[in-house]
């Protein structure tokens, strides 16, 4: 299940060089992915094919649905310092239970909490890694590590390993100028793909 983030009435964060939205890159990233996954020998469902807005738990109950094996969720980043000084890859997956939170974005971090999605802590982590190297050999931006949070609505819920991954910074220009162009979008496709041969 790959789940291209935002979309609709939802647009995520706004490109610091001329506006554009989130949304539609996570979209046309999917959108690169979807078949060179295919090709690969995966059947791929993606969450959303279109800009609308689904809330983070339809997503969780559409992977149930379709008995999903791997969920991603594809996102760019941003921050308020707009000084360009800020960018690079993360990766995130649910914590595991009786850790701490490496970003808790002001939620409560109940080390003591069990998620459904904590039934897949180790092939969380090996998910993440395998796809955080392959993005960082690809794409060559700073490495802002593997990251762990319970915040994130769309992964507490999953019966799956599932991750989600900021690929790149919009609010960063060197960056937004990066991920506005195809070819960068492309390369993050195709090193997903290599990544889950």
């Amino acid at each position: 299940m790959i789940d291209p983030g935002h979309g609709g009435g939802n647009p995520g964060t706004v490109s610091a060089l001329d506006g554009r939205l989130e949304k539609e890159f996570t979209l046309d990233t999917a959108l690169r992915l979807k078949p060179l996954l295919e090709t690969n020998g995966w059947t791929v469902f993606l969450t959303r094919t279109a800009d609308v807005d689904f809330a983070n738990t339809n997503r969780v109950t559409f992977a149930e649905a379709h008995h999903a094996d791997l969920f991603i969720s594809l996102h760019f980043n941003a921050t308020a310092d707009r000084s360009g000084r800020v960018g690079g890859i993360e990766t995130y997956c649910i914590t595991p239970t009786g850790m701490p939170s490496t970003l808790t974005r002001n939620f409560s971090d109940v080390w003591s909490e069990q998620l459904p999605n904590n039934s897949f802590d180790a092939q969380n982590l090996q998910l993440a890694v395998k796809l955080h190297g392959a993005i960082l050999h690809a794409v060559g931006m700073e490495d802002r590590g593997v990251r762990r949070s319970r915040f994130d609505t769309v992964l507490r819920g999953q019966n799956r390993p599932a991750i989600l991954i900021e690929g790149g910074y919009l609010s960063n220009p060197a960056e937004a100028k990066l991920i506005e162009s195809s070819d960068y979008r492309q390369k993050l496709a195709e090193a997903f793909a290599n990544a889950l041969k």
